[in-house]
C-alpha cells in the first residue's frame, strides 16, 4: 500500500557566502566561495528523501512512496517558484503548495559561514504572508483526495503556534488514520511542546533540551514520556555525541525501546567537515525513511540509518549523491 509524505514549512532560497572567519561590526571581508540554493527544513527533508525512495523503489510503481510539499510560495509563474520547483522534481508542489501571486519573492535566508570554527550565521527575511489554518485543511483535503488509499504521513517544521496546533488538532480529529511528526528544533516555540503531545513521532533538538535545562539526551527523553502517545517514538539530536530515541509502550504489558548512536563518522582515512548546513534536516529524512519504507528493521537499525545519513551530508555541499553513498 503507498504511503504519501507531506512535508509542512517554510522554503527558502539561501544565498551562502564562505568567508575564512566571521567579520567584525563594519568591516569588509572577502568571501572564498558564494552559492545560491533552495533551503528550509521541510524542502531539505524532501529533497533527501525523495533520493531515498527513487533507490528503493522504481518512480513507475504504484508501491513508491510519494511525496508532497505544503508551503506557502510566490507567484505560479515566478522565476523564484520556479527555482524551487527545479530543486525537488521529484516532490509534489501544486497539489499542497499555496501560490501568493500577488509576490514575486520567496522568503530569503543569507548565510555566512566561517571556516575558523565551523560557524554559520543567518539572516532571513520572509515577504510573503505564511499560510492560514483553511489554507492547510484545503491542501490537506486536496491531497487526500489525490490518495484515496494508503496512509498519510505529515510532518510539521512548527512554525506559527495557532496555525501547527490547529491543523494538527484538524488531522486528529478529521483524518485519525494519518500520522504525524513534529520538530521540536527552537526553544523559542514553546507551544511546540503541547502539539507534540499528539504526535506519532518527535523530533527534539540539543537545544530544546538544553532549553529545558538537561545535560543528557536520556533523561531529557524519560522526563517526556509521559506526555506522550501511546507508542509514540522521541528522538534526541546532540550533535558531535550522536543521538537517541526511545519508543513509549504502547499499553502495560510493552516494555519502552530504547535505542542510541555515537555520531557516525568514516571507519577508515581523515575527513573533513565540509557543511553542516541541512544536516538535521538530513537526519529526519533518514529516520522518517526508516520508519515508513522500512517497517521489519529494529528501532536501534533505523536510528543508525538516519545517523549514518547525516553523518554522510556533513563530509560534502549539498545533498546530492546521499542515497546512492549509503
Amino acid at each position: 500500500m503507498a504511503t504519501s509524505i507531506i512535508c509542512v514549512g517554510a522554503v527558502y532560497i539561501d544565498t551562502i557566502l564562505s568567508v575564512p572567519r566571521f567579520l567584525k561590526e563594519d568591516e569588509k571581508l572577502r568571501a572564498t566561495g558564494h552559492a545560491r540554493r533552495r533551503g528550509g527544513n521541510c524542502a531539505n527533508t524532501l529533497e533527501v528523501l525523495s533520493q531515498l525512495v527513487d533507490c528503493g523503489v522504481p518512480k513507475d510503481t504504484e508501491t513508491r512512496t510519494k511525496l508532497y510539499l505544503l508551503s506557502v510560495l510566490p507567484s505560479k509563474e515566478s522565476p523564484d517558484a520556479a527555482f524551487i520547483g527545479n530543486s525537488i522534481p521529484s516532490v509534489n508542489l501544486q497539489r499542497g503548495c499555496i501560490f501568493r501571486e500577488s509576490f514575486d519573492n520567496a522568503a530569503s535566508s543569507y548565510i555566512i559561514q566561517a571556516a575558523e570554527h565551523n560557524s554559520r550565521t543567518i539572516v532571513s527575511h520572509n515577504p510573503v504572508p505564511e499560510m492560514t489554518t483553511k489554507e492547510f485543511i484545503e491542501s490537506a483535503s486536496a491531497i487526500r483526495k489525490e490518495n484515496q488509499t494508503g496512509i498519510c504521513w505529515y510532518h510539521f517544521e512548527g512554525r506559527i503556534p495557532t496555525v501547527t496546533a490547529e491543523s494538527v488538532n484538524w488531522l486528529r480529529e478529521k483524518l485519525p488514520m494519518e500520522k504525524i511528526s513534529v520538530e521540536c528544533e527552537k526553544p523559542d516555540r514553546v507551544y511546540m511542546g503541547r502539539v507534540s503531545e499528539h504526535a506519532d513521532v518527535v523530533f527534539f533538538s540539543k537545544l530544546w533540551a538544553e532549553a529545558q535545562s538537561y545535560k543528557d539526551p536520556q533523561a531529557f527523553l524519560h522526563s517526556q514520556i509521559p506526555n506522550m502517545l501511546p507508542g509514540a517514538i522521541l528522538v534526541c539530536t546532540w550533535g558531535s555525541e550522536g543521538a537517541t530515541c526511545v519508543q513509549k509502550r504502547r499499553n502495560e504489558k510493552e516494555e519502552e525501546i530504547w535505542a542510541s548512536v555515537k555520531a557516525w563518522k568514516p571507519s577508515q582515512g581523515p575527513y573533513e567537515v565540509i557543511d553542516t548546513i541541512g544536516a538535521g534536516d538530513t537526519f529526519i529524512a533518514g529516520f522518517l525513511y526508516a520508519i515508513i519504507c522500512c517497517e521489519a528493521w529494529s528501532l536501534q537499525q533505523k536510528l543508525e540509518y538516519a545517523n549514518k545519513l547525516a553523518g554522510l551530508k556533513v563530509l560534502q555541499a549539498g545533498f546530492d549523491g546521499l542515497a546512492m553513498a549509503m
